[in-house]
């Protein structure tokens, strides 16, 4: 059951001044297309720098790896599926699985063995 909000003319007014404010410092920032392209290209190059790679050389054997898509802020597990080039990537989250169309990839940190604790015997 949800609980109605109740949000007040003050609030909702200061939200919408925020929301205003956002929009015109990422307009001063990013004035126009190319502007926003360079800034798309240093965050794609910054992406590489931390081990990114284009999607098209992800694993295609099922193989569970971490993605990012464009207009996302998320990282998420992905798969390739079926055989290149006609397969589909699919991401995987809370036990559903959906298409994607990721830009970048990177292969999961390996999962090291927990630590002995002494063995059977």
């Amino acid at each position: 059951m949800s609980i109605p909000m109740q949000v007040t003319d003050e609030q909702f007014n200061r939200l919408l001044a925020a929301i205003e404010r956002q929009d015109r410092a990422r307009a001063e920032h990013m004035p126009d297309e190319a502007a926003a392209l360079k800034v798309m290209f240093q965050a794609w190059r910054r992406l590489k720098d931390l081990g990114w790679r284009e999607v098209m050389y992800c694993p295609k054997d099922g193989t569970v790896f971490d993605c990012i898509e464009a207009g996302s802020t998320g990282i998420h597990d992905c798969s390739y599926l079926g055989a290149w080039p006609n397969g589909h990537w699919i991401v995987h989250e809370g036990g559903d699985l959906w298409p994607s169309s990721p830009i970048l990839f990177r292969l999961k940190a390996p999962v090291s063995a927990a630590p002995d604790g002494g063995g059977e015997g």
